[in-house]
């Protein structure tokens, strides 16, 4: 197998369709975004080319589902000019700008609000309220207790305490949280067995607060109060319960496209330091998974892809010209998926995921 800059991981489901058909948008019925904040800027690039190239004329209705900057991504998707809304949102992140090196959660939230209004402009929420063809999808989490204030002598404890629990069980993080679906469209598209979840219409009013409620971090940024038409309550960051999501809910029929910065997946946002809590093959027989490859994610300046801790690390200057440098290099990961697709022989580019295996484990990708 030639060696490129993406990997396409599939599951059971998903490599027998390729392997029939090729590879072609209407196989898709479900688009998802994970959280990860900068770490996106490494497909940006592929984002370009599944919004101008490969979803191209589409005439099909999709699901996007994402959560934290899964949802400012698939935004842009629902928009009516998504490359040009890609490129504002690229824009105004990498160029966002603190008055110091620990900013309050109030100044970051405020400065979340501004990235979302440059991409959304005058009639952006209106178009991805009523787009009849992205149907949008946006995860948050309503915070239980103490979980709902905005003091950190209450707030801190009590996510110790959820991360805890989630240590033990999973389902616990229901006692802590609730998860609330944002979407457009009559009814939810997606549906989750696991954990506490409420669907609540997206409409024009609260585009904005549902995306934003659905990056924000707790400590790091404000929670948003009381969004209009959801249940009275603080919302924060649907990466808590859905951080790269375990891709056991139900959508359309179809396959799911995952564009990804990670050739792995994380469930929660709690589960980053628990291995076990991979997602395992048998949760993905309907995914194909697109990443940068581990050789070309080592080749990067530093070793690594972008990360919230280059706030911390790096000047703004230096953070800058390092994540415009990713964004620039990403190319080669968008223009390989390019060739694959267009060569017509992407089953030769999958690597398959069996029932019972870990993508990170896989020994095509610890020999990449």
């Amino acid at each position: 197998m030639k060696r490129t800059r993406c990997i396409l991981l599939a599951g059971a489901t998903a490599a027998r369709r390729i392997r029939q058909e090729g590879l072609h948008q209407n196989q898709f019925s479900t688009l998802v975004g994970a959280s990860g904040g900068p770490k996106w800027l490494a497909i940006s690039q592929l984002d370009r080319v599944l919004m101008g190239e490969f979803f191209k004329g589409r005439c099909e209705s999709i699901v996007t589902l994402g959560s934290s900057i899964g949802s400012f991504r698939n935004l842009c998707y629902a928009m009516r000019d998504p490359l040009a809304a890609l490129e504002r949102l690229e824009h105004a992140y990498i160029h966002q700008n603190y008055t110091s090196s620990k900013p309050a959660p109030r100044e970051i939230t405020a400065t979340g609000e501004r990235v979302l209004q440059s991409v959304l402009g005058e009639r952006g929420a209106c178009e991805v309220a009523g787009n009849p063809l992205w149907h949008s999808h946006f995860v948050t989490v309503r915070g239980r207790g103490p979980l709902g204030s905005e003091k950190r002598a209450l707030l801190a404890p009590a996510l110790i305490a959820s991360a805890l629990a989630n240590a033990v069980s999973r389902y616990s993080l229901s006692a802590f949280w609730e998860r609330v679906i944002f979407h457009s469209g009559t009814s939810a598209a997606v549906e989750f067995d696991s954990l506490s979840t409420v669907n609540t219409a997206l409409s024009a009013r609260n585009v904005c607060t549902a995306v934003l409620a659905s990056g924000a971090i707790p400590l790091v940024m404000q929670g948003v109060q009381n969004p209009d038409g959801a249940p009275l309550g603080n919302y924060r960051d649907g990466g808590i319960t859905d951080y790269h999501f375990d891709l056991r809910f139900r959508h359309p029929h179809g396959l799911v496209l995952y564009p990804h910065f990670f050739p792995y997946m994380v469930p929660g946002w709690f589960d980053k330091g628990l291995s076990w809590r991979r997602v395992r093959g048998d949760a993905m027989a309907s995914t194909l998974l697109i990443a940068p490859s581990p050789a070309f994610v080592t080749a990067l300046p530093g070793g690594k892809i972008p990360d919230r801790s280059d706030f911390y690390k790096l000047n703004p200057r230096e953070r800058i010209r390092y994540w415009n440098r990713v964004v620039d290099l990403s190319r080669g990961v968008a223009d390989d998926f390019y060739t694959i697709w267009q060569s017509g022989r992407a089953a030769d580019y999958l690597i398959e995921v069996g029932c019972d295996e870990a993508p990170h484990k896989l020994p095509q990708l610890r020999a990449a």
